[in-house]
């Protein structure tokens, strides 16, 4: 009995020392679960990421993963703005100061340079100014976007008439003050005229247009960043798997890879993308059918799926897009598929099926997207003219798009000019207005309409037939130019004042005819014969300040439209759920 006892607390006591070790190996088991394998996203928000509710997303790439890299980044720098006159400040932190005289120094190319830091940064008729911008999503290497310039300290008055010098952007820390210098590599640079907003005097100017500031100190230079280096791009399988991110790499390349691979599995979770060259400037378009790829491609699979979808799209509550989308990802083949649907009854389906079939190349799909883009009423109206316009080498299309010109509806007829713009028809014709902006005029029937941009790319568009200034008609904006015409005068009498020497021109000869009037006031001031003098060179804002002005005293003699975003814009505007590392 002793020794019965004695077994079982040797038993026991080695029961006790058990417990805990197990336990404790579960325990640790747990924990190399959750640091190894990746748990799919609880509620994933990313338009990429839908629920598998129809065959469009079923089997595809984004019901494994979901993109990472679609958040636009934010990137600051310091700058000068020259070009003032008397407006400018020199007053800035010493350190941003220091900066600005190294950089200066840097950029100088030889012992030729005129450029005296100290001297540049001490005028009054320079500003220094702080530069951000958001670089787009996915965007290329050499990608442009606009950006914003703000002065520095208190003793800038105004921007007005200023040039930005070329200065590096850098990526903005969430710690980093903004009296800081951003120390790292630049991965954008900036220059080019800026845009301060002529409408903030203006009570009559509407309030969409004063962004982002009505403060003279603020502007922004359209398009005038350029991006150094492609943004990265991946797919993040929600569980990883490197078998799979090799199947998924191997899909992409067969389907989109034909010149050089686009996708490259670098981990068990992770697969780098790469925009194709076709895809410049439509990076969103490639994302969306890397999503909706499917991961088999058997062509009886895919031929059979094709059909399936054409059988889904009918139903009241398909999900059009999706359906669209994988049918584009599977490629030519489902051509034959989309015909029998051009000319469904059914418009959802028509459209989309049309539309598919246009970004695939099939020249008969011009027709369908022309009869809805020309039917007052059809929901889909305006999208389809978006989609004749980037249709590429499709001359029907561009033919279709001229036809809108004369439409009613001044959105429909401004829609289809930008498609032309794309398509570079030869009914437009284009003219670079000095240094400042480009002018392009389309003779159409119709109300005459002048169409000014304010992002991307400065542009004035006259749509309409020979248009002219209603007389009377007057100008004035003191220290810079005067502009008056009585009823029945042939021209228009402008003086312009040199801001520098505050000398004024003699009284010039402006034409009445609009695009002639607008290049006059664009274009540099060249001698003609005989002592007259043609063009006030005005930089694009004071154009724009022009128009505007005769416009609201009704003396443009056309309509005036002012850029606003478009639908496809709208679309494609994300909420998306990213890392919150950086990803540079």
């Amino acid at each position: 009995m002793p020794s019965l006892i004695r077994c079982l607390r040797g038993r026991t006591a080695l029961l006790c020392l058990c417990l805990p070790a197990a336990a404790g190996c579960e325990d640790m088991q747990r924990r190399w679960k959750d640091a190894f394998e990746k748990k799919p996203p609880e509620t994933p928000v990313d338009p990429l990421v839908k629920p598998l509710a129809s065959k469009a997303v079923d089997g595809t790439v984004q019901s494994v993963a979901y993109v990472d890299g679609l958040r636009k980044i934010l990137v600051r720098g310091y700058g000068v703005v020259v070009g003032l006159v008397g407006t400018g400040g020199s007053d800035c932190p010493d350190e941003v100061r220091r900066y600005l005289e190294k950089d200066i120094l840097r950029r100088q190319t030889g012992p030729a340079d005129p450029v005296a830091p100290r001297e540049l940064l001490n005028s009054r008729d320079s500003a220094v100014v702080e530069v951000t911008a958001e670089v787009p999503a996915a965007a290329l290497n050499g990608a442009t976007f606009d950006v914003i310039v703000r002065a520095l300290g208190s003793q800038t008055v105004s921007l007005e008439g200023g040039t930005l010098l070329e200065c590096d952007l850098k990526l903005i820390a969430a710690t980093v003050s903004r009296r800081a210098i951003i120390e790292g590599k630049a991965i954008c640079s900036a220059r080019g005229p800026l845009f301060v907003s002529p409408f903030r005097r203006d009570s009559s100017a509407r309030p969409d247009f004063a962004a982002p500031s009505e403060d003279a100190r603020v502007g922004r230079v359209l398009g005038g960043g350029i991006l150094r280096e492609d943004r990265r791009l991946r797919l993040v399988l929600h569980l990883p798997a490197y078998h799979l991110a090799v199947q998924v790499r191997d899909r992409l390349n067969s389907r989109f890879g034909a010149q050089a691979p686009v996708a490259d599995a670098v981990s068990p979770d992770t697969i780098q993308l790469t925009i194709p060259p076709e895809f410049r400037r439509r990076e969103r378009a490639f994302l969306e059918l890397v999503m909706h790829t499917c991961l088999n491609g058997n062509p009886g699979f895919l031929q059979r799926r094709a059909a399936e979808l054409a059988d889904e799209i009918l139903h009241p509550d398909a999900l059009y897009e999706d359906i669209a989308l994988a049918w584009e990802a599977i490629g030519r083949t489902v051509i034959p598929t989309l015909r029998p649907l051009y000319d469904q009854p059914n418009l959802a389906a028509s459209y989309y099926a049309a539309r598919t079939g246009l970004r695939l190349g099939d020249q008969d799909a011009v027709d369908p997207l022309a009869r809805c883009a020309a039917q007052k009423t059809h929901p889909f109206r305006e999208l389809a003219v978006e989609e004749l316009g980037r249709a590429s080498d499709s001359r029907r299309a561009a033919d279709a798009l001229r036809e809108r010109l004369a439409d009613p509806d001044p959105r429909i007829r401004l829609k289809a000019y930008e498609g032309l713009v794309r398509h570079r028809h030869e009914s437009l014709r284009v003219t670079r207005v000095g240094d400042n902006f480009v002018l392009d005029e389309v003779d159409c029937p119709g109300e005459t309409v002048v169409h000014l941009t304010t992002s991307d790319e400065p542009r004035i568009a006259i749509l309409g037939s020979d248009p002219r200034l209603r007389t009377p008609l007057t100008y004035h904006v003191p220290r810079l130019i005067t502009l008056s015409a009585d009823a029945g005068d042939a021209h228009v009498r402008a003086v312009r004042v040199n801001p520098r020497t505050k000398a004024a021109s003699p009284q010039l000869e402006a034409p009445l005819e609009l695009a002639d009037f607008i290049r006059f006031l664009g274009d540099k001031p060249v001698p003609q014969s005989g002592g007259a003098v043609r063009g006030l060179g005005l930089d694009y804002a004071a154009c724009v300040a022009v128009l505007h002005r005769l416009s609201r005293d009704g003396a443009l003699g056309a309509n005036l439209v002012i850029q606003r975003p478009s639908v496809s814009e709208q679309l494609w505007k994300l909420k998306t759920r990213e890392r919150p590392e950086s990803e540079l």
